[in-house]
């Protein structure tokens, strides 16, 4: 009962266009979580689309030249984003700009199941846009994402771009390490 106040209560904070405001629902969602959890809320085409109570678990791999984040719900919903350039993790906040004709170095995907007996998915990628991680460290991460998206299908079809905007609050990620360390990618982190 208390997340889906609090879910609802995030949906309505996010909803005003103040970043503090996100920022405050965000911080709230955080205190919900535990470790290794993640909540997101995308709005896709001005609809949630991943179910209220779906609570995601993952993992974040980082490299000098990449991070991957990979996020499942207990429902199969998926969520994967790649960050990616020399020192990606360089510029705080890290921002990263999304174009469909662009360098696939830093791209979002969300899918979800919506028949699971026929095993039929819906899914999307991030056409244009932006991604903000408005707080990078090893205990919280939060992304800021704005833009338009395209179904799989659709996605060489610029006509058929939606808006999409949500935000993603990890407690906690399971981070594997590549060829960096930790004190290299969140040195000088920020956190809320």
């Amino acid at each position: 009962m208390t997340r889906c106040l609090l879910l609802f209560l995030a949906f309505f904070v996010f909803s005003c266009s103040s970043k503090d405001s996100s920022e405050k629902a965000a911080d709230q969602l955080f205190q919900t979580l535990k470790e290794n959890e993640a909540k997101i809320l995308m709005l896709i085409d001005g609809k949630e689309f991943y179910p209220k109570e779906s609570v995601f678990s993952g993992q974040v791999l980082l490299s000098d030249n990449m991070m991957n984040v990979t996020l499942t719900d207990q429902f199969e919903g998926k969520t994967i984003i790649n960050l990616g350039g020399e020192k990606w993790y360089a510029a705080k906040p890290i921002t990263k700009t999304i174009t469909a004709n662009g360098p696939v170095e830093t791209s979002i995907k969300m899918g979800k199941i919506v028949d699971k007996i026929n095993m039929i998915g819906e899914g999307y990628m991030m056409a244009e846009g932006e991604i903000t991680a408005t707080a990078f460290a090893k205990d919280k991460i939060v992304f800021k994402i704005k833009g338009k998206v395209g179904k799989y299908s659709d996605f060489q079809q610029p006509d058929k771009y939606i808006p999409a905007e949500g935000f993603i609050v990890y407690k906690k990620p399971a981070i594997s390490l590549g060829n960096i360390t930790e004190k290299e990618v969140f040195s000088s982190s920020i956190s809320n």
